[in-house]
Parts: C-alpha cells; sequence; structure tokens
C-alpha cells in the first residue's frame, strides 16, 4: 500500500511538471506567432538560423478556398517549389516542381540544409504528392531526390511525374542527343583533365559546370561518373534522382511532355489547364542559347567561340574531327618527326632566326598551338551546360476562372522561350502565347536570373520576352521568384556567376513593384510609388516562415 501511495504522489508530481511544461510551450508558442505575425507586417524578417530549421510538429499545407499556394523553399541556389491546389471534397493536391540545390549554397548562408526541407515536404503534404514535376536533370534541380533506398524522398508516395520529352526512353531525337551528350561530356573531361596537367588554375570555372551536369563535387570523380552516364545513362548521380520518381510514379502514370501537347490537367484538379510551352522539339533550338541584340538585358557581357572536341582520344571524338583519320597524325608521334622539329619546334629546342630580318622564323612558337584548344574546354562546358537548360520543361499553368497564369520556365534560355510560339508551323501559336504571358501574374525566373534565361524586350516585340508577361488587369498582382543566393554565386573561381544579373532584377523590381522573391532575401519592401493598395493586398497573400524556411504565396482564382 505505502508504495503504491508513494507511486501516486510521483506520478502527480510528473503530471504537475508536465502541465507547467506544456504551459510554459504553449505561452512560447503564442509568443512566437504574434512575433510572426508582427513581422510580416513589417514584411520583414531576420536571417534564417544556419541550417533553416523545421517546426517539431509541421500543419498540413493548405491552398486557398479557390487557387493555389505557392511555397518556395529557401535551401540553397536551386528550385524547389511545392503547390497546393483545391482538390475533390476540399482534398489538398500537392504538386512539386524541382528539388536541388548546389552544395555550399545554404548553411553558410543561413539557409536550410536539404534534408530538412524534404523532410519538411513529407510532413507538409502528408508523405504524399499528387504530381512531381522534374523540369531538366541539373543538379540544383534534382540532386535533393537522390537514390532509392537512401533518400530523404523514400517515404514520400508519388501518383504521377512530368518530364521533358528529352527523358522519353522511346523519342529517337531524345536517344541521339543523349548519346551525343555522354560523347561530349567524356570528351570535355579528358579535356579538362590535359588542362589542368599544363595549367591547374584554369579549370575552376569548367569544374563548377561538370558538378551541375554530373551531379558530383569532387573532380577525381568526374571521369568515372561521365563514363558511367554514356554507358548507362540512368546510373548518373543525376538520372538516379530522376529514376526514383519515375519507380514511385509507375510507368503508366510517368509521361514524358512534348511542346504545346493537348489535354494536359493537375490530376485531382478542376478548373486548371496546364500548357507545355517547351523545350523545343529541335536539336538547333536546343544548342541556341544567348540573346542577340535587343533581347539581351544590359551587362550581360558573355561571348561564345564555337564549340569544340579537338586533340583528344579519337575514340572519345572521332565523329566530330575535321579530317579523316588517315590525315592526321598523333601528336606523339608528330613530335618526333625532324621536319615537325624544323619547322614547328618544340619546348626543348631553340627558335632559329630567319636568314633575312622580313622573312619568318624556321621554328616559330607561334605555330605551336597544340595545347591552345584546351583552353575552348571552359566555352564547351558552358555550351553542354546551357544546352541541358535548353530542354527545360516550360509550363503554364492556367486558372480557367479567374484567367490567371502561373509560368514556371526552369531554366530555359533563348532556343527554348522562341520556340514557343511555333508548334506545326513557324509562329502558329503566337497569339496563344502572347495571351498566356499576357494574364501571366507569377513568373518563376529562368535560370536564378542569368543573362540568358529572362529575354528581354517590348510588348510589340515578335517573341516572347518580360514585357509580354502581366498586361492589363494583371498587371498589378505580377510577382516573380528569383531562386538565387547571390553571394553564393559571386563567390564561384574562378569566374563568379552574376545570378541574378542586376539588370534584370532591376527590371523585375519594376515590373512587379516590388514583388519579388529572392531564397537569399528575407525581406520585402513596398518601393516608394508603389500602390498602398495593391501592396497591402499582395502582402495580405505572403507568409514569411519565422524560421527561414520558404515563402508562402497564394494566387486566388
Amino acid at each position: 500500500m505505502a508504495r503504491k501511495a508513494k507511486k501516486k504522489a510521483t506520478k502527480s508530481r510528473k503530471s504537475k511538471k508536465v502541465g507547467k511544461a506544456t504551459k510554459k510551450a504553449t505561452g512560447k508558442k503564442t509568443a512566437k506567432k504574434r512575433s510572426a505575425k508582427k513581422e510580416a507586417g513589417n514584411s520583414s524578417v531576420p536571417n534564417p538560423p544556419a541550417g533553416g530549421g523545421a517546426a517539431a510538429h509541421v500543419p498540413t499545407m493548405q491552398p486557398p478556398a479557390s487557387g493555389v499556394k505557392v511555397r518556395m523553399y529557401r535551401h540553397g541556389h536551386g528550385d524547389c517549389f511545392l503547390l497546393a491546389f483545391r482538390g475533390p471534397a476540399g482534398r489538398p493536391v500537392y504538386v512539386l516542381i524541382d528539388c536541388g540545390y548546389k552544395p555550399g549554397s545554404n548553411v553558410d548562408y543561413g539557409l536550410a540544409e536539404i534534408s530538412t526541407v524534404i523532410s519538411h515536404i513529407g510532413a507538409s503534404t502528408g508523405n504524399h504528392l499528387d504530381l512531381v514535376v522534374v523540369t531538366h536533370e541539373h543538379q540544383d534541380h534534382v540532386n535533393g531526390f537522390g537514390k532509392t533506398g537512401s533518400s530523404d524522398f523514400d517515404p514520400i508516395a508519388m501518383d504521377e511525374a512530368w518530364f521533358a520529352w528529352t527523358e522519353s526512353p522511346t523519342d529517337k531525337l531524345a536517344i541521339e542527343l543523349r548519346r551525343r551528350h555522354g560523347d561530349q561530356l567524356l570528351g570535355l573531361v579528358e579535356a579538362r583533365n590535359q588542362l589542368a596537367a599544363a595549367d591547374p588554375g584554369a579549370v575552376g570555372y569548367i569544374d563548377e559546370l561538370l558538378s551541375l551536369e554530373l551531379g558530383v563535387d569532387t573532380p577525381a570523380q568526374f571521369a568515372a561518373a561521365a563514363k558511367e552516364k554514356k554507358k548507362d545513362p540512368e546510373k548518373s548521380v543525376n538520372k538516379q534522382g530522376m529514376k526514383l520518381i519515375k519507380d514511385k510514379a509507375g510507368k503508366e502514370r510517368t509521361r514524358y511532355i512534348l511542346p504545346h501537347q493537348e489535354g494536359l490537367t493537375i490530376p485531382g484538379v478542376d478548373g486548371v489547364r496546364v500548357y507545355a510551352l517547351g523545350p523545343p522539339h529541335d536539336a538547333d533550338l536546343l544548342k541556341d542559347e544567348n540573346p542577340q541584340g535587343s533581347e539581351a538585358f544590359p551587362g550581360h557581357g558573355i561571348s561564345m567561340r564555337a564549340s569544340f572536341l579537338a586533340a583528344i582520344d579519337p575514340s572519345i571524338a572521332a565523329d566530330n574531327q575535321p579530317f579523316y583519320e588517315r590525315f592526321a597524325m598523333p601528336w606523339d608521334e608528330a613530335r618526333r618527326s625532324e621536319f615537325f622539329k624544323r619547322h614547328y619546334g618544340d619546348d626543348k629546342v631553340a627558335v632559329t632566326a630567319a636568314a633575312y630580318a622580313d622573312e619568318c622564323a624556321a621554328n616559330p612558337e607561334w605555330r605551336r598551338i597544340e595545347k591552345d584548344w584546351l583552353f575552348s574546354a571552359e566555352e564547351m562546358a558552358l555550351m553542354l551546360n546551357k544546352g541541358i537548360n535548353n530542354t527545360s520543361l516550360v509550363l503554364a499553368f492556367e486558372f480557367e476562372a479567374s484567367k490567371k497564369v502561373l509560368l514556371f520556365i526552369g531554366d530555359a534560355q533563348r532556343g527554348n522561350w522562341k520556340s514557343w510560339t511555333t508548334s506545326k508551323k513557324k509562329n502558329d501559336k503566337i497569339d496563344l502565347v502572347r495571351d498566356l504571358l499576357a494574364r501571366t501574374v507569377l513568373y518563376k525566373v529562368g535560370h536564378h536570373g542569368s543573362h540568358n534565361a529572362t529575354l528581354n524586350g517590348a510588348t510589340d516585340s515578335d517573341y516572347p520576352c518580360l514585357a509580354w508577361m502581366g498586361q492589363g488587369k494583371f498587371t498589378s498582382e505580377f510577382t516573380a521568384m528569383i531562386t538565387a543566393v547571390n553571394k553564393w554565386a559571386l563567390k564561384v573561381k574562378p569566374k563568379p556567376w552574376v545570378h541574378p544579373l542586376p539588370s534584370i532584377k532591376t527590371a523585375l523590381h519594376d515590373k512587379a513593384e516590388g514583388r519579388v522573391f529572392q531564397i537569399d532575401t528575407s525581406t520585402l519592401a513596398r518601393p516608394d510609388g508603389a500602390s498602398v493598395d495593391d501592396w497591402n493586398d499582395f502582402m495580405g497573400r505572403v507568409h514569411i516562415d519565422p524560421a527561414g524556411l520558404y515563402f508562402d504565396y497564394e494566387v486566388h482564382n
């Protein structure tokens, strides 16, 4: 009996302690809520703690009564968007668009770990995604998905998956493009290694671009990763993340989307039509990367020479050499030839002066260009990178009732943009695309705001451009989202990534009157002269997570 009484008293004391702790925690929670409301009212929150940090209890993400809630995660330099639509009987329907980032661009800049973001996605959706959209295979769009069995996405169900036609296992052009890309990657890695041997300081930028392509960050792994990707593309790091999605959705519910494909709808959502604008089913347009003339925003300053695949292992680049193999002489053989020594020289032979002042030396250094080709490797890497960017799946989500449009373009560049107005013949879709862009109220800015992923122009330009967006009554709601960590991008060596390009960011701020979200910026402020009513309406549909993990933005139908 005594033991029972003692046990009861102990239990009572414990219950009082728990009660006090609960009360204290509730008080703190209420204070936090008040603080969050105050901060949202001020359009500003402090920089998030390193790693972000999801709350212990995450409420289910709820869409508005009519329309969509767009959650932009703040996880580093990359894309991860969770959309919540109203489905049958009010059930939320969840769409995830991409999930990836550049390693090193998050925690050091006060942003969330990718694992924290994925855990939050699972909790917010009840571990169930109705649709997963992958725009293209770059690291900063897919590396969050990981490999089946060791992925943070393992417990999350995925009902349906959409990829661009370029990922189709049966499309003949897609198969040929993957073959070419594999050859070019192998050649580029070989060139990179030779350049590193000749000039170790010259490969930093190439390494950054190769890590995007191959999904690995250690140069020592590049060759193996490129060979594996050539041999079996599905085993590459980036492709493994995409495979996880395909396996979860199943073969019957994995779709490879063609431009202007008819009948696209979000499963379980009525009143929303989806238009696929890109990528173009055209190899030449996929290679068309840089804005021309008035299409470019000021300050882009990028020049490109032609692609290279020369002076590397003939087994890698035989199809790309300018001469038949029988007319070529390997460098090792040439450097032993007396003829070449006499007329081209080498590093160990002194230049022989010409007999006359107005004649050229017999073996001048300028004839020896055996390593010069290597310095084109950087531009080849950039071209490969942009080629993949141009394969981005571009989707316009249209609300049939309000006619509002959300435009998600991945990292689409010039050739992709220019293709939107063409389906079966040139510009046969120009009226449709001009109309869709005029009604665009949310623009996911292409490629972190880089120089070649948003085209400049005017409302009367004959190609899609920023000026076409948000016209008429849709002007006052036009909003942009930039997936960039500027300080990280500017530290990329040896050449900084200017993400976002200042002139593009300025144009977006001017057009949107300050309604621009950027991953690394925790504040929103109304510009001088902007409508107070429009700004208050905008902020009434914004929630900035106090822990710094995401921005929520509602578009009402």
